[in-house]
């Protein structure tokens, strides 16, 4: 068992502090409350002394253990032919990426990694921990999600190519057909009629039932206003990740009800369609009550300053609590696992960060790291 004295607890669903010790036993939170005390002689006892203690971060898109940063290292991409459904994320993670340790020693304990965006439909995303040996240790949930992409990456691979897509309508068109035929391959599998096994249409079989949302990249307001209307034909689940100019449209998409996962919009603007990102976006969508998330993309922008991106922000217009939810209970529920992460509550996985100031100052160090209730992280005496 292990047992921190004296924390300064940030509740994420209430969006305040309190103060409390937190007992963790077999990889759980099993108490939060003040003054516990254990009689077992082999419990490790941390005194914080008051430091502040978040939910483990949420990275909720990111190409960590995937894109190493290296010659030849990038395993996100698959760039021969635009529809790649079938191919799963958790097949390219290199989980002993020198990048984990940099999101775990920020705070960081979950990502979802993803395919890049080079392929109009990439493959599955995975939930991961930040922490582990294998990919099966490191697992959360795998597939967790089905990786589409708007605007001008897929038109850049393959345009160069001489091959379709080459323009936003030949985008539009491939996901169409390929939702197509794999309704009607769902249909017919609900329906018990006969039809040959298809590997690349029967892992849409979990989108079209509700189990895992489409993860949609895409920055530019009209391909974010394309990805909603074909998302919407087919009655799909889905996130808008990145969504840079989905500011302009902020109403419309709150009346959708989609969560967002805003970022990086403090990377150097490479493409045209990010030039009118907005720091301000993360506030005009929260005032607005949509669900919003950050995120690193990494390794466009380094996941270990996800913290501190979050932090800058509150420069335009965001509350820090509102910060740390984007960071904690707001990626968890928009990755549907807010049923283990994303708040301190007992039940829960014990994945926890300890900073020694406020958590997104630009001075504050993360102490401690917690993940599945191993501390793999510690800079204290």
């Amino acid at each position: 068992m292990l047992l921190l004295k004296n924390c300064n607890v940030f509740d994420s669903l209430e969006g305040q502090f309190f103060l409390s010790d937190i007992l963790i036993e077999d990889g759980k939170i099993k108490k939060v409350k003040k003054n516990i005390i254990v009689n077992n002689l082999d419990t490790n006892v941390i005194d914080v002394k008051g430091n502040t203690v978040c939910p483990g971060f949420i990275d909720g898109h990111s190409h960590i253990g995937m894109w190493t940063l290296n010659d030849k290292g990038n395993d996100a991409n698959e760039c021969v032919k635009p529809l790649t459904p079938a191919l799963r994320a958790i097949d390219g993670l290199n989980p002993h990426d020198e990048a984990f340790r940099d999101a775990y020693s920020s705070g960081i304990t979950t990502v979802m990694i993803c395919p890049g965006s080079g392929n109009v439909i990439g493959g599955q995303a995975a939930i991961i921990k930040t922490y582990g040996s294998s990919v099966e240790e490191m697992t959360v949930k795998s597939p967790a999600a089905m990786k589409i992409a708007f605007g001008e990456n897929p038109k850049n691979v393959y345009s160069a190519q001489k091959k379709s897509p080459s323009s936003r309508m030949s985008t539009a068109f491939l996901i169409r057909e390929m939702l197509n035929r794999a309704e009607r391959y769902y249909e017919e599998e609900k329906n018990g009629s006969y039809h040959e096994y298809d590997e690349e249409l029967e892992v849409f079989i979990p989108v079209f039932n509700g189990e895992i949302p489409l993860k949609i990249h895409a920055h530019r307001l009209d391909d974010i206003m394309t990805a909603i209307r074909i998302a919407e034909e087919f009655g799909l689940d889905y996130t808008l990740d990145h969504c840079t100019e989905g500011y302009m449209a902020a109403d419309y998409i709150k009346e959708k009800n989609i969560p967002v996962m805003l970022g990086p919009l403090f990377s150097f603007a490479t493409k045209v369609e990010t030039k009118d990102a907005c720091a301000e976006a993360p506030a005009i969508f929260n005032d607005k009550g949509i669900l919003i998330s950050f995120i690193s993309d990494h390794p466009f922008m380094n996941c270990k300053f996800l913290p501190l991106y979050a932090g800058l922000l509150s420069r335009y217009g965001l509350d820090m609590i509102d910060g740390l939810k984007a960071l904690t209970i707001n990626p968890a529920k928009a990755l549907r696992i807010d049923n283990r992460v994303g708040s301190i509550e007992e039940g829960k996985d014990a994945d926890l960060a300890v900073f020694n100031g406020e958590p997104l100052e630009t001075m504050t160090k993360v102490t401690l790291t917690i993940i599945n209730g191993d501390i793999v992280y510690k800079d204290f005496d």
